[in-house]
């Protein structure tokens, strides 16, 4: 995953892309962003690897958000995640409890990028993740 903060407090999270600089970077790059104390938004793109996360690595991701839990909570306003794809936008939708109660941060799905930075916007202005969902299609 590679971390793009320039344009904070729009928050760019590249699942389909690695940081050259190890995992370590982008963990440090999130932290520093929480440590701001200042809202933000992330914007998901491009899909996970279909590799599967080795225990140790799920193991490091879960201690790293449990520590970082409240702040999360806090300042995450949400993820707006861009799947192109009506099925998979469904699906994520479906899924959207159980990353919001493991996260502690919602996640709304947008059909293409354009969309998900309106959406940020809605968010970074104080519009709630909930009346936004509220409003989206289902697919």
């Amino acid at each position: 995953m590679l971390v793009d903060d320039t344009q904070f407090p729009i928050v760019r999270m590249h699942y389909n892309r690695t940081d050259d600089r190890g995992d370590d970077v982008s963990f440090q790059i999130f932290e520093n962003l929480l440590e701001r104390k200042t809202p933000f938004v992330l914007i998901g793109l491009g899909a996970e690897p279909d590799e599967v996360q080795s225990a140790e690595e799920r193991k490091r991701v879960t201690l790293w958000m449990k520590r970082n839990r409240q702040a999360l909570h806090t300042y995450v306003r949400a993820m707006v995640y861009i799947e192109p794809s009506p099925a998979k936008r469904f699906l994520a939708k479906t899924s959207a409890p159980v990353f919001q109660k493991f996260w502690g941060y919602p996640i709304l799905v947008s059909a293409s990028e354009a969309e998900a930075e309106g959406v940020a916007a809605r968010l970074l202005a104080g519009e709630q993740a909930a009346q936004i969902e509220a409003e989206q299609p289902d697919a």
